[in-house]
């Protein structure tokens, strides 16, 4: 089966990892000046025990497969005590017994496993059947599983939907028939061969019968309720369960589907050797449902038998009412997990009493697979006493070396494993294919099923959060970022959204290792991630498009190094008042020129004249307003404020009287140009003014007029630049001036003293 096939899903499993890899195990505590304790994780079963053939095992034993005498010897090693009360609760042997060995070794284990009577024995499945020659003998030794120790039976929901096994490969007979429980061992992998779960219940198909299509008639049923399916198979080998009973419409939609997706099988009906037509095959099987051996264990430990296991395909394994046994006082009681395990000091004193939850029922959840995720406790245990030990590991030679003989007077009072699960298995690099990767890395099969067994014993399940949940964290985490990137410079959006992300990772790496409570955090992290890059293109393109307008507003008005000012602070736009300095420049005798020119002479020359003065404007850093004919008009001190409009439109002027005197020097006398420049400062109202089709960056006001009319007034006084008090007031200290009169012009009823502008002392420097 392919787990995580979606980029999501993935996601998620890496981060599982992730959650995985930051457990703590162990915490070391000073109490107090020269008492230390090391606390054990709470959350670890005291009752599971690891019996690894090691390296040391195999020194001291020969090479592997170990003579069968051996096992026989581990296994007597246990019961043979005299204090029956503080035996194992089980022994599992994560071994494989599927084919005869010598006979006086088999018959050694045979015996010490009837003596024994708790030693569970594994089954492997597989997809594909058995070799016909070893069918019946294969399905007739679980047969003799089931009748030594019972078989789950209580399985509702979609058990037709579980993955299908088709064989399967259990021990032999005798033993089968001696061993005090049995499961299967398998352990599904996800999309990178990481192993993160193991099916709690599994479907074995054993084939009744098979027919040929054409047997088929409506009405024809196999008994659903006791899990009998009738199966055809495509070509790809996939298994395809039919609805029965069958109807006509059902049958002529089974022959469609063959006809398409299933293989044909020739029929010979005169036994030339010919085919003479085609037919399909449909196989009648019965399901059993197979325990995972970390499931039949945990049953026993609770003193529950398979029957009692209630199972719904997709939600849940239900052990009602747990128990434990309490080896004190010999009984069985409530069970209760361990919350909080009690304190010694380095003397043995207790220090603080353990913590325990009362458990009136265990829900192991399960997905449509019947697959329960693994929560691993810690990193690989070493074989070493001195090594890192997740779960404690001792070695295989230390019982099986030590084998008290048959009388009982001789055994030892205990093996100090009183009710604990012993796991026996592979614990040496090498000896056998069974390193599985893990989220902690290669970790060997038998401790693989001790962290199944532990997720089950200590109630460790790793539970998701309901959909709804994750749906309103995407939802708000997104939000919240899309509002501080809308709101915020992109700098700190991105220090905010970061230090989200990174609180929301440690956020669900504590609920996960305190609550085994799994939130989705990759698909909000990428929601956050995608939201803050998405204002962000979204702020580039709209501040572009803003600049770009403001460019082609602006662009054809001021110089190239105002607009880049007026980009990196745009103005306001609309109608505002602001002090500026507004120009006006007209051409005398305009109309006698233009009657000593044709049009087109009269065109290019004034484009001549005035592609001269602009570019003075723009140096000058002024605004070009317009053009009304052979009339300029601009002004100083917007879009950008400037404390300096008054002189900077004064040296302007000059510099543009300057300029046309040596164009007029280029000119024949016929076409020299005399022009009249008026200047006013004062409050303007300024900004685009027009229709929402048509609008332009203009002046408008009382003061705008005044400008307009000292323009005209140079012909009274044949003056050529001419300035009002107001603009004198503002540079009077840095320009010579001449006073001209006090007049009031048309529209104005206070009078205005005027000024010839002669010139700037300091320079025309811009």
């Amino acid at each position: 089966l392919n787990f995580g096939t979606a980029i999501p899903e993935r996601l998620e499993l890496k981060m599982l990892d992730v959650h995985f890899n930051m457990k703590n195990i162990f915490q070391a505590e000073t109490v107090q000046e020269g008492v230390t304790f090391v606390q054990r994780n709470p959350d670890i079963s005291d009752d599971i025990l690891i019996v690894g053939i090691d390296s040391t095992t195999l020194s001291r034993f020969g090479r592997w497969p170990f003579p069968r005498y051996r096992h026989a010897d581990l296994i007597n090693s246990f019961a043979r005590i005299s204090d029956q009360t503080q035996r194992e609760r089980s022994l599992f042997l994560d071994l494989f017994f599927i084919e005869p060995s010598d006979a006086v070794d088999d018959a050694l284990l045979y015996d010490a496993m009837e003596q024994n009577e708790r030693v569970y024995l594994e089954t492997i499945l597989e997809f594909s059947e058995p070799n016909p020659s070893n069918y019946d003998e294969f399905f007739e030794r679980h047969e003799r599983l089931f009748d030594a120790s019972g078989r789950l039976t209580n399985v509702t929901g979609d058990w037709k939907g579980l993955p299908s096994f088709f064989g399967l490969q259990p021990p032999l007979q005798p033993f089968a028939s001696s061993a005090g429980g049995y499961g299967h061992a398998n352990l599904w992998d996800d999309f990178d061969s990481v192993y993160r779960r193991q099916p709690m219940v599994a479907r074995l198909s054993e084939r009744l019968d098979q027919f040929y299509f054409e047997d088929l008639e409506a009405g024809f049923a196999v008994d659903d309720a006791n899990y009998e399916r009738l199966v055809w198979f495509d070509r790809q080998g996939r298994d395809h369960a039919v609805d029965t009973p069958l109807t006509a419409a059902g049958l002529e939609e089974l022959r469609a589907q063959l006809e398409s997706d299933a293989p044909q099988l020739p029929v010979d009906e005169d036994g030339d050797g010919t085919a003479d037509s085609y037919t399909f095959v449909l196989t009648h099987f019965s399901e059993q449902f197979i325990p995972s051996i970390t499931l039949a264990l945990a049953l026993d430990y609770f003193n529950k038998d398979l029957e009692d296991a209630e199972i719904r395909i997709g939600e849940y394994i239900r052990i009602p009412d747990p128990q434990y046994f309490d080896t004190e006082s010999g009984e069985w009681t409530d069970y209760r997990v361990l919350v909080e395990p009690a304190v010694y000091d380095e003397n043995g004193g207790e220090l603080e009493a353990a913590e325990y939850r009362n458990t009136d029922e265990l829900v192991i959840p399960i997905d449509e697979h019947g697959t329960m995720l693994i929560n691993y406790m810690g990193r690989r245990s070493s074989a070493a006493r001195d090594g890192h030990q997740t779960f404690p590991v001792r070695p295989y030679y230390g019982y099986a070396a030590r084998v008290p003989g048959p009388n009982p007077q001789e055994w030892p009072p205990t093996r100090a494993v009183e009710n604990d699960i012993v796991m026996v298995g592979a614990f040496s690099q090498g000896m056998a294919d069974d390193e599985k990767l893990t989220p902690y890395g290669l970790m060997y099969g038998v401790e693989v099923h001790a962290n199944a067994l532990n997720t089950i014993l200590m109630d460790q399940f790793v539970r998701y959060a309901p959909s709804w949940m994750d749906i309103a964290i995407l939802v708000g985490a997104a939000l919240v970022v899309a509002f501080m990137s809308s709101r915020l410079s992109t700098i700190w959006a991105m220090l905010l959204t970061g230090v989200i992300i990174i609180a929301y990772f440690f956020t669900a790496t504590i609920l996960f290792d305190v609550r085994a409570f799994m939130v989705n955090f990759s698909s909000p992290a990428l929601a956050m991630l995608l939201t803050f890059v998405s204002i962000v293109v979204y702020r580039v393109v709209t501040e572009e498009k803003d600049k770009r307008r403001i460019r082609d507003m602006f662009g054809k008005y001021v110089s190239p190094a105002v607009v880049s000012e007026i980009l990196e602070s745009p103005p306001e736009l609309g109608g505002i008042d602001k002090d500026l300095t507004v120009f006006f420049s007209d051409i005398r005798g305009f109309t006698t020129l233009s009657e000593s020119m044709t049009p087109q002479e009269l065109v290019n020359h004034l484009n001549i004249y005035l592609t001269a003065m602009t570019d003075i404007i723009l140096e000058y850093r002024g605004t070009l307003d317009k053009y009304v004919g052979d009339e300029v008009m601009c002004f100083w001190g917007a879009p950008l404020p400037q404390e300096d409009h008054a002189i900077l439109a004064c040296k302007s002027a000059i510099r543009q009287m300057d300029r046309l005197g040596e164009l007029n020097a280029e000119w024949p006398p016929e076409k020299r140009i005399d022009i009249g420049i008026g200047l006013n400062s004062g409050i303007m109202t300024v900004g685009n003014m027009g229709s929402l089709g048509r609008m332009n960056y203009t002046l408008m006001g009382d003061n705008v007029n005044l400008g307009a009319r000292l323009e005209g007034t140079n012909k009274q006084y044949a003056t050529n630049i001419i300035i009002s008090e107001y603009t004198y007031g503002l540079v009077k200290d840095r320009v010579i001036a001449r006073e001209l009169d006090n007049i009031r012009v048309k529209g104005k009823n206070k009078p205005v003293q005027i000024y010839e502008l002669i010139d700037v002392p300091e320079g025309l420097q811009p």
